[in-house]
Order: C-alpha cells, then sequence, then structure tokens
C-alpha cells in the first residue's frame, strides 16, 4: 500500500509543471483541529496549524482542477484529569491534495484525494515521550479522501471549510489502545480525521 501512495505522489508532483503552464493560483494559511480513530479517544481535541500554496486549472465555466501543497499539523490529545491520563500526538505532514470543485454563486464544493507525507512526530503519555520504534511509528504516507466547501467574500479572498480521513493507515493496527478503525478500502489501523478552515489568497485578477 505505501508504494501505491509512493506512486501516487510522484504523479501529482510529476502534473505541477503542467498545470502551472496555464494556472491561477495563491496562499493559504488556516487552523486544524484533529483526533485519530482507533486510539481509544474521543473528539477533535489537538489543535493545529496549516499553510500552503494552490494552483487552479479552469477545466469549464464553472470548474476547477486544484492542487495545492501545505504545511499540516495533526494528532490527538488527552488532558490528564480525574478520568483520564495524558496522551498527547503531534504529527506533522506535509499534504498535497489534487480536488475537483464546483462553483454555485458565492459558494464552491471541492473533493478529491490527497497524499499525507509524515515529516515528524512526537508522542508523549503520562510516562514521557514514547519511542520511535516498529511499535510506535507512523507511515511514512497515507492516502486521503478530502471534502469541504469554500465561501467567496470577494474576487480574490475566500474562505475554505474542509474535512479529511485517510483512507490507507496512518498507523496499522495498535490493539492496545483501543479496536482499530476499519475501512473496508484501506484496511485495518488508525487514521487522522481532520476538520479544518483557512483563509485563501489568490493572485488572479
Amino acid at each position: 500500500m505505501q508504494k501505491i501512495t509512493f506512486l501516487i505522489g510522484l504523479f501529482f508532483i510529476g502534473v505541477m509543471p503542467a498545470v502551472a503552464q496555464k494556472f491561477e493560483g495563491g496562499l493559504f494559511a488556516g487552523a486544524t483541529t484533529t483526533q485519530v480513530n482507533g486510539d481509544g479517544l474521543a473528539g477533535f481535541d489537538m489543535a493545529g496549524f496549516q499553510s500552503g500554496f494552490f494552483t487552479q486549472y479552469r477545466i469549464g465555466s464553472k470548474s476547477l482542477l486544484q492542487l495545492e501543497v501545505a504545511f499540516t499539523q495533526k494528532g490527538a490529545r488527552e488532558p490528564e484529569s480525574d478520568t483520564s491520563t495524558f496522551y498527547r500526538l503531534r504529527a506533522n505532514y506535509i499534504n498535497v491534495p489534487l480536488l475537483i470543485s464546483y462553483r454555485v454563486g458565492q459558494l464552491s464544493f471541492e473533493a478529491g484525494p490527497a497524499l499525507d507525507i509524515l515529516v515528524n512526530a512526537k508522542e508523549e503519555d503520562i510516562s514521557g515521550e514514547r519511542p520511535t520504534d516498529d511499535r510506535y511509528r507512523l507511515n511514512t504516507f497515507s492516502l486521503v479522501g478530502v471534502a469541504g466547501v469554500n465561501y467567496y467574500f470577494s474576487k480574490r479572498f475566500y474562505i475554505n471549510f474542509r474535512s479529511t480521513i485517510s483512507v490507507t493507515p496512518m498507523r496499522d493496527g495498535f490493539a492496545d489502545v483501543g479496536r482499530p478503525y476499519l475501512l473496508q478500502a484501506g484496511g485495518n489501523g488508525q487514521r487522522n480525521l481532520l476538520l479544518s478552515t483557512a483563509l485563501y489568497y489568490s493572485f488572479s485578477d
């Protein structure tokens, strides 16, 4: 599965020069809130940051093909309390979505795949930092599904609201932290879930 996601990543990188020959583009930045399915915890309790750039290729009067490259923070967190013990996972990714969007008035709706490339991660519990051996190691690549909506409040600025979930596991089955989440297409293991909002700025006139 990692070979497949690696090949998808090479495809995304390969199409960038072709798209760039006739593109509209810009920058974006915003906030994320995340959790991990399969870690035995609940709630989008890990806040993070995202920023990056995008290119858009028009494929119709209302449709766009959009490629992004972003730095995105994901993970999970459980504060220490009378009923729980401390846990925190902070994982930093390069996220590369390839999306199709369709505009209706001031809104546009988007969907498509993305590739998560792990940059680094830090995992801690009540005993301190967890080791980075095979038992706790996160997968370097994971395939992600993306869906979102954009609200345009000017020609250059719009706000994006997005939800993503790992289709392939961000970490393989991990029985000692709860039952792994199962997706038929991706197999058994833990998965990142992310809700995000970002402000986009387009260079196009």
